[in-house]
């Protein structure tokens, strides 16, 4: 069943890319090429690690596919929600979304969820993950995660320390 799993990437890679055009805003922010390159690589390599570890006749764990799908979803309404607060306000405000109240950054807490559920789903007969694909989330984790101490440092910067200090980064409750 590498096609469903392959089609469940395809749907975080086209969501992803439609997003990218639909909420583009100004901003200040720029990207070096070797991240975008390393960002081509990992997509191929994830790709490849589907069709390389995962059997096509193997039973895929559908119980977790609805899983996937409600991750995205969630990632995408915090997506929209941080692309209005971009766009209807003259300044930034400070996120207000359901989830972030406790959370600096769900979308990214959804972006390792959608790995780490892929890494189950495409798992060989006989083993609880894809290896490749864990490590890919380990890598998309750590990646994050170090994103997530930059923009903690900037919402307090920007808002205060007493606004964001309660806030954790990517962990409910942990961090």
């Amino acid at each position: 069943m590498q096609q469903a799993v392959w089609a469940l990437l395809l749907l975080q890679g086209v969501r992803r890319m439609l997003e990218s055009l639909a909420y583009m805003s100004t901003s200040k922010s720029t990207m070096s090429v070797a991240h975008w390159l390393l960002g081509l690589v990992f997509y191929l390599s994830i790709n490849m690690a589907i069709w390389v570890e995962t059997p096509a006749n193997h039973a895929i764990h559908w119980a977790l596919v609805p899983a996937v799908v409600a991750a995205q979803m969630l990632q995408h309404s915090y997506h929209a929600h941080l692309y209005c607060l971009r766009t209807q306000n003259t300044d930034y405000q400070l996120p207000s979304h359901p989830q972030f109240p406790n959370l600096l950054c769900p979308h990214y807490t959804c972006e390792v969820a959608i790995y780490a559920l892929l890494s189950i789903i495409a798992a060989p007969k006989g083993s609880m993950v894809n290896l490749t694909l864990a490590c890919g989330t380990i890598f998309v984790a750590t990646n994050l995660a170090v994103t997530a101490v930059g923009t903690k440092e900037w919402y307090i910067s920007k808002f205060g320390l007493h606004r964001v200090e309660h806030r954790k980064r990517m962990l409910p409750g942990l961090w």
